[in-house]
């Protein structure tokens, strides 16, 4: 039946899948409940700290764990949540300075493992259509440093969910902001007062090693991508030969997102992204050639998947520092990933392939299964 269906021509699987994610598109556009990571950014010169938050401060308000949830619907404060985001911005602003010290008891600046405390400076709310975007708001605080201090780290608690931490230090970094990603609850590496910034053969390898992180084990929807090309035949040539088109089409996005040529909503290309999971899988099942037709669609969703990596690439501010060498080793440190993915796959293809039944008992079945989860993805990504 689903072959049927599935293989009565390329225009109308076109024109039912692309109904499909219409209304998905319609929902995401609409939806401002995701959960953004913070920003925080640290600079120190001539013996004071300043530490800048950039964060949703309704979600902290709320009391919703950050480290819990990416989308506040989800969350049992969804509704204090709500009522939070209708408050004007001068309003919030005064409910941030009543919450304040509740949220700098949070906040774990230390120097040489000691404890410093942080000073309010000034609160920002920024003025925007909360009804379509996350409100993000602005908390500086500033410090002195302690007489001869030798490091710095900076952590909060993992209820205040994952951060990009930026070093705008001049003296240590000659001029130019170095960038991390945390998770939640997670503490920066030392931040050596006076020392010389890092050589680029340390910024190339954490540029990789974030691009390695993003497949995995952050990139589900990507390893099951990935898996969908490798069960539609494990041979080499059409293997491959599905593989180099997507890689292409991804660093084609990759590239020209991250330089802002291009730009879509996250929310509308992660939801795309899991429809591309379920055309895969269900493909799959009908079709055992490659030809043109299944070459386009993949080129097509590289082109989509490639979005996604680049706003991951912007999210967790490598792009500030060394910003190419940055960009190009972290699409290395995908690809990589996407080999790390698939060489136990082909390795153990080769011996399964041998069983007469391998594409009945094997190849459709996991390929069933990576289609139903890339329905609950996009479901997920939807409501």
């Amino acid at each position: 039946m689903l072959k049927k269906y599935w293989g009565t021509g390329m225009l109308s699987r076109l024109i039912l899948f692309w109904s499909i994610i219409l209304f998905g598109l319609i929902s995401t556009l609409t939806n401002a409940h995701g959960i953004k990571p913070a920003i925080v950014e640290y600079q120190s010169s001539n013996g004071l700290i300043e530490i800048n938050l950039t964060i949703n401060a309704e979600l902290f308000l709320s009391g919703i764990d950050a480290s819990q949830f990416v989308d506040t619907t989800n969350a049992p404060e969804a509704k204090i949540y709500d009522q939070l985001r209708l408050l004007d911005a001068k309003e919030l602003e005064s409910r941030i300075k009543n919450s304040e010290s509740t949220l700098k008891e949070k906040l774990y600046l230390k120097v040489d493992k000691e404890l410093l405390p942080l000073n309010l400076d000034k609160i920002s709310v920024e003025i925007t259509d909360t009804k379509e975007n996350v409100r993000m708001t602005r908390i500086s605080y500033k410090t002195t440093l302690p007489i001869n201090s030798q490091q710095v780290t900076f952590s909060w608690e993992k209820e205040l969910g994952p951060l990009i931490f930026r070093n705008l230090s001049p003296e240590i970094t000659d001029g130019k902001f170095t960038s991390k990603w945390l998770k939640a609850g997670e503490e920066t590496d030392p931040i050596f007062l006076n020392s010389p910034r890092k050589n680029s053969s340390r910024v190339v390898l954490s540029a990789i090693q974030q691009g390695i992180k993003h497949i995995i084990p952050d990139g589900l929807d990507h390893i099951l991508f990935v898996l969908g090309l490798f069960f539609f035949s494990y041979k080499i040539v059409p293997l491959l030969s599905q593989v180099t088109v997507f890689t292409l089409a991804h660093s084609v996005t990759l590239i020209l997102g991250s330089l802002g040529y291009i730009s879509l909503p996250p929310a509308l290309v992660e939801t795309v992204i899991a429809a591309s999971i379920v055309w895969i899988g269900l493909e799959n099942v009908v079709r055992t050639k490659l030809n043109f037709s299944r070459i386009g669609v993949i080129f097509c969703f590289g082109l989509l998947h490639g979005l996604g990596f680049a706003s991951m690439f912007t999210q967790i501010g490598l792009e500030g520092s060394d910003y190419l060498l940055n960009l190009f080793s972290f699409n290395i440190g995908v690809e990589i990933g996407q080999v790390i993915v698939l060489i136990p796959f082909i390795l153990a293809g080769t011996i399964l392939s041998r069983l007469s039944l391998y594409r009945l008992v094997i190849a459709i079945p996991a390929s069933i299964i990576i289609a139903i989860v890339g329905i609950k993805m996009f479901i997920d990504r939807v409501i």
